[in-house]
């Protein structure tokens, strides 16, 4: 069995001297410290501080340690700390948590409780703390333990963690989490703008969700990007088998339209709520993933169209008849980053016009390349006349 997994999430530079007192009490203890200045902390170099973060609260924790001292920390998102960040995540997954709150933060929240305009420089780098402090204890109603130094807050995890085994651990997880079963095919990205609730967040939750979802077939895009063909499954002889395989294939086209229509139409409609109104953020993920699945099917069809064996009178037609999905397979791939510029260019728009009403219309159009269509149309003439 894994020895206990234990994350300590605080600020660094302030409590660097506690922290490295913390991480040689859990070797003593015979825990695994996941702390982010150690060798031993997983980085994925791929990703930016914050993904590793919750990657790791996501995947290395079995126990969440939150010490608060007189530093907030640098913010991320929605004007959060990571510490913040990775806080409000444990808490979400139902991870055990024991929060340590440094005296002097607790002997000044009362006078900042009467003057939240104060001036508490002296004390603290952002009022920010006070918040966060204030949330966990009245909003959350959670039970904190007050420290002064490393010893302070060792001596209560001694006792603690003596309550604490491994069994238990599994069988409390279980027992709290409130976490839907989707949010663990989540991307790090996408959770944190779960937790955030930044402006417009459930739009970019969709976009994120989409553009992991399909970076998950990057070599798919590749293979268009460089036109590749793999073996053939078809192979066409004379006109009666061209007319045959290309009423099976537009039947296919009509398919794939009828899908996008119901998924961004109905289903879209359906779970992206009406101002005021939480949005269903599964149903959104459930869109994302069909309109995955979808520009899959565009890029498999066109691969299996220009696969296909053909006279050499019939190869114009097959390689434009082949460009039909092309199109379309690019907007969705491209679609993400449409609904970031466009929110993007609404925040601008709402900074210069702040009095007015800003609406914004995010379209995904999928369409047959036109120059396309009109050459497959020219070259299926030729082949009728020649009939």
């Amino acid at each position: 069995m894994e020895p206990l997994k234990v994350f300590l999430s605080s600020t660094c530079y302030d409590l660097k001297q506690i922290r490295s007192d913390l991480f040689d009490f859990f070797h003593e203890m015979g825990f695994s410290p996941i702390m982010s200045e150690y060798p031993n902390f997983p980085v994925n170099p791929d990703k930016n501080t914050v993904e590793n973060c919750i990657e790791n609260v996501k995947n290395n924790t079995d126990v969440f340690i939150l010490i608060i001292g007189n530093r907030y920390g640098s913010l991320v998102g929605d004007d959060k700390s990571i510490t913040n960040t990775e806080y409000l995540f444990s808490r979400t997954l139902g991870i055990p948590s024991y929060v340590f709150i440094d005296k002097q933060i607790l002997s000044i929240l009362p006078i900042w409780e009467k003057n939240k305009n104060g001036d508490f420089s002296n004390v603290v780098d952002s009022p920010k703390i006070f918040e966060f402090v204030n949330q966990i204890r009245e909003t959350e109603k959670k039970w904190c333990f007050n420290f002064e130094k490393a010893q302070d807050i060792i001596s209560t995890l001694r006792i603690q963690f003596s309550h604490l085994f491994k069994e238990a651990l599994s069988l409390q997880r279980k027992f709290i989490t409130n976490l839907p079963d989707f949010y663990n095919k989540l991307s790090p990205t996408a959770i944190n703008l779960i937790l955030n609730k930044s402006d417009q967040y459930e739009m970019l939750f969709f976009a994120q969700c989409l553009e992991d979802e399909l970076h998950k077939h990057d070599n798919l895009k590749t293979d268009l990007d460089y036109q590749l063909k793999f073996g053939s499954k078809e192979k066409i002889d004379g006109i009666s088998d061209l007319q045959r395989w290309l009423e099976l294939n537009i039947s296919s086209l009509n398919t794939y339209a009828e899908t996008a229509e119901k998924l961004i139409i109905d289903a879209f409609s359906k779970f992206y709520g009406e101002p005021g109104v939480t949005s269903d953020l599964k149903g959104l993920y459930y869109v994302a993933c069909g309109l995955t699945r979808l520009f899959q099917e565009l890029i498999l069809w066109h691969n299996s169209i220009l696969a296909t064996v053909v006279p050499n009178d019939f190869i114009n037609l097959r390689n434009n008849f082949a460009e039909y999905t092309v199109r379309s397979a690019l907007k969705i791939w491209e679609f993400p980053n449409l609904i970031r510029s466009e929110l993007k260019r609404g925040q601008e728009l709402a900074i210069q016009h702040p009095e007015e009403p800003i609406n914004l219309k995010i379209i995904l159009t999928l369409e047959i390349d036109p120059d396309a269509h009109r050459e497959f149309l020219d070259e299926m003439q030729r082949i009728t006349d020649n009939m």
